[in-house]
């Protein structure tokens, strides 16, 4: 092996992505050993489209956490936004293309995710604290104004929601399976995001205002601007998540949302994004995701029971956060030694 390729593989290991995969890749092993099933197609397909929606909902927490903080509004906002696009089309009778659902879903979803921003921006607000506030204030809305409960979607959502990219048939028990095309729709999105972040300016100042809002703001980037834009995105994020989930059940479920925003951020810190901002990648996003997914997914097929599973996810979370930490104080402690060795105070 070259020096350039262990160089390589040195810097690869130390990164939280490369624990992660090779969790995934045993996990996935030990599931294939005892169950046979694991890499079966109809298995796989599944996989992927429960990760439909916790992928979008994984980029909401992971711009929130590396710009300023913590997320945890964006189900509720998926959920509210899910039901007055809905509701759009149930009392406009309106039957055409599947993206206008999408825009009235995201314009909800944007003003829903501005007022996250302005709150956080103007006032310098905690984010976990302004969006567990926003979170009580728009279930508050769908559940007690709105008086939402379960509704069967309009024929025209539901036909966008039976589209599938690819359908499967498992030989041996006849099951099918089939995903749909709101997969397409999170891999956009990841895409987007990625280009983003990795190549305009706009990206580089998330990063930098999550890092060090002093040293971003020195260096030209307007702070609050970033911070209520991210919010903002964030909250047309959380709206086609809405949309993808309640076509994808064809129906629209509000109690279904809450709760889901624990795991996500299980997943996005597991991925490698840490606590205190600046530092993450939307790839350790995915595998923290797929991670969970398969935990959530999969443990079923070698006859782990639901409250087993339960207590796996909450290990997870512990260690993932714990991992975090440690990360942040060694590399805090690497640079008090280098400065001392410098001579600096």
């Amino acid at each position: 092996m070259s020096v350039f390729s262990r160089k390589n593989m040195k810097k690869i290991s130390t990164r939280p992505e490369f624990y992660v995969f090779l969790i995934i890749i045993m996990l996935s092993m030990i599931i294939q050993a005892k169950s046979g099933l694991f890499f079966s197609n109809n298995n796989i397909v599944d996989l992927l489209r429960s990760m439909t929606v916790p992928l979008i909902y994984a980029i909401c927490a992971y711009l929130g956490f590396i710009s300023t903080g913590p997320d945890v509004s964006f189900p509720l906002i998926a959920a509210l936004s899910g039901y007055l696009a809905t509701e759009f089309v149930f009392q406009t009778g309106y039957s055409g293309p599947i993206v206008v659902v999408f825009l009235v879903a995201i314009f909800f979803g944007l003003m829903m995710g501005a007022i996250n921003g302005f709150i956080i921006a103007k006032y310098n607000f905690p984010s976990l604290i302004v969006t567990l506030g926003t979170t009580s204030i728009f279930s508050g809305i769908l559940l007690g104004v709105f008086e939402a409960g379960r509704i069967k979607l309009p024929s025209s959502m539901i036909e966008f929601g039976q589209q599938s990219l690819i359908t499967v048939t498992n030989a041996k028990t006849g099951l099918g399976s089939s995903l749909p095309v709101t997969f397409l729709i999170a891999v956009g999105l990841y895409l987007i995001t990625y280009l983003i972040l990795n190549y305009t300016m706009a990206g580089r100042g998330v990063f930098a205002v999550g890092g060090d809002a002093t040293s971003a703001e020195r260096a030209g980037f307007n702070v609050k601007r970033t911070r209520f834009g991210v919010f903002t995105i964030n909250g047309g994020l959380a709206a086609i998540a809405g949309v993808c989930y309640s076509v994808e059940s064809s129906y629209f479920l509000p109690t279904e949302f809450a709760g889901e925003e624990m795991i996500v951020i299980a997943a996005v810190i597991l991925g490698g994004t840490r606590l205190m901002g600046g530092v993450g990648t939307l790839t350790g996003c995915v595998l923290g995701t797929l991670l969970l997914t398969i935990v959530t997914n999969s443990l079923i097929l070698i006859g782990v029971p639901i409250y087993w599973q339960k207590f796996i996810i909450g290990a997870i979370i512990i260690i993932g956060t714990a991992i975090s930490v440690i990360q942040v104080y060694n590399v805090k402690g690497f640079n008090r030694i280098k400065r001392k060795k410098m001579g600096v105070a």
